[in-house]
């Protein structure tokens, strides 16, 4: 008789007033019923806490644990996961929106037992975008109207047995990126990864507040990840070197004899290319201007951001 396997579904949680009652929604109404709620607020400073009392009021099987300091992403998956009592651990964010067969999809590869993880696909809406702050749609503009699979703790579920034998996410490592490439290479050596058409709709937070200095951070956090990554002899082949560092090979490229001046035409090309959505949409903001420069100081931002991470071998911002 085959086991019926049962789901822990853990959600860190920092800031997310602005989209958790969707989220929260989207989870409570799955054709696939879930065992356990475990969610983790971070130290948020907003109505995060007092929004997700008044949501679980009355429902049972949920914990929430209040963090005094912000510990960061992976240590707050590791507290979710060593409290909750099943078989699988869905990974859930704050700011998604899941169709309702979503779960059902992202669980039912489990019959497998070779199998020791399963991924999502996620959507990044148009109508969505078109809601975002001027900077947020530059942030994005590489994202919108596209689907992407791949597990990066949005919607994913793991054997929580798998998890404990590679030890849980890095959370020495990793604090708010990273963490995810980090697992993938881990789980990889144990079991089978499976891609599923579960999908669901990335929301992020609407911030008007949203400004090119938090570009500026994100990328900041990305590339500092990577880097650790490197290091940690997580990116082994070319295509996923190239990937993670295009932005540093463009710039090691300007010191290169005979091939600067190809390194300078393609450098220019990614400073309108990488943001081509804003400059077909947006084009009567004067903030615009400025956007080719923002894109060229990225190509620094990363470079140093990815060293530093390389160097450290960890991802601390």
């Amino acid at each position: 008789m085959e086991k019926i396997l049962s789901i822990s579904v853990i959600m860190p949680v920092h800031n997310g007033e602005s989209t958790l009652e969707k989220t929260l929604a989207s989870l409570f109404n799955q054709t696939k019923k879930f065992d356990e709620l475990v969610i983790v607020d971070d130290a948020s400073s907003d109505e995060s806490v007092q929004l997700i009392k008044r949501y679980l009021h009355g429902k049972q099987n949920f914990t929430l644990i209040q963090n005094e300091k912000q510990s960061g992403l992976a240590a707050a998956y590791n507290k979710a996961i060593k409290i909750s009592r099943n078989d699988l651990i869905v990974t859930l964010h704050q700011d998604i929106l899941l169709e309702n067969d979503a779960l059902e999809k992202l669980v039912g590869t489990f019959t497998d037992e070779k199998v020791v993880a399963s991924t999502h696909v996620v959507s990044h809406s148009m109508a969505i975008w078109n809601k975002y702050s001027f900077w947020q749609k530059c942030f994005f503009a590489r994202l919108a109207s596209k689907d992407f699979s791949g597990i990066d703790g949005k919607f994913d579920c793991f054997r929580k047995s798998a998890l404990e034998k590679v030890g849980l996410f890095d959370e020495k490592h990793f604090r708010t990126a990273g963490e995810d490439g980090d697992l993938v290479f881990k789980m990889k050596k144990i079991g089978k990864i499976v891609k599923t058409d579960a999908k669901i709709i990335h929301l992020h937070k609407i911030d008007p507040n949203f400004s090119w200095k938090d570009i500026l951070r994100k990328q900041a956090q990305y590339a500092e990840a990577q880097g650790a990554l490197l290091r940690r002899g997580r990116i082994r082949n070319f295509f996923s070197f190239g990937k993670s560092f295009f932005r540093e090979i463009l710039l090691i490229g300007l010191v290169v004899p005979y091939i600067w001046p190809i390194a300078v035409l393609l450098i220019l090309t990614y400073s309108f290319y990488y943001t081509r959505l804003i400059f077909l949409t947006e084009y009567r903001d004067k903030r615009i201007l400025l956007l080719p420069f923002l894109n060229i100081w990225l190509l620094f931002v990363s470079f140093f951001y990815s060293f530093r991470g390389f160097i450290y071998g960890k991802q601390i911002l």
